[in-house]
């Protein structure tokens, strides 16, 4: 294992999900400006927390919490629910799909934030907002070029896309590549 790694905790889409995701991807690529950095469909997933740089001895603590944490937890569903730009549309930097922000997420998300900070990681310092990065607009693009792509997001019918039940939460490391980030499971951890 290498001395320090990149890492998050997060979910893992449905597949149908991606398969929908990915038309919709596909469609405004065609539309979008250059300088846009797609997600692959492949690699979307729900961030619960990301721990940034974590030591080798840390990894079995981070995994030992989150298994109590998870343990404690029961399964649930998600639903794609919206879309939009981070921070607005008048200046987007993140273009995302959100995700219907229910109770169980909710504290699935607080009980694993207050676990991690007792490990000495840094607490969340706003609330908690479900959604799958789809893609982040380059510093020097022109918000402006991006700025139409807001109607194909609004036009993106989420209310047909089915829910799916939530059973088991990841702990991810992420290695940084030429062609994009490489994400590879440290360990699953299922709910109850």
């Amino acid at each position: 294992m290498e001395d320090k790694l990149r890492a998050f905790i997060a979910i893992e889409l449905d597949p149908e999900i991606k398969k929908f995701i990915n038309v919709f991807e596909s469609e405004l690529k065609t539309k979008s400006p250059s300088g846009l950095r797609w997600v692959k469909v492949d690699q979307l997933h729900l961030t619960l927390k990301f721990l940034g740089d974590i030591t080798a001895p840390q990894v079995e603590a981070v995994s030992q919490t989150i298994n109590r944490v998870v343990g404690e937890n029961h399964s649930f569903q998600l639903q794609v629910e919206g879309t939009g730009a981070f921070p607005n549309w008048r200046n987007p930097r993140t273009l995302w799909i959100g995700l219907n922000k229910n109770n169980e997420l909710n504290l699935l998300f607080q009980q694993l934030d207050v676990a991690l900070t007792s490990l000495g990681f840094t607490p969340e310092g706003k609330p908690f907002s479900p959604h799958l990065t789809l893609c982040r607009v380059s510093d020097y693009v022109d918000p402006r070029m991006v700025q139409p792509l807001q109607k194909a997001f609004e036009d993106f019918h989420v209310s047909s896309l089915p829910t799916w039940r939530i059973k088991e939460v990841v702990f991810f490391k992420s290695l940084l590549q030429p062609g994009g980030p490489v994400y590879t499971p440290l360990s699953r951890h299922v709910l109850n």
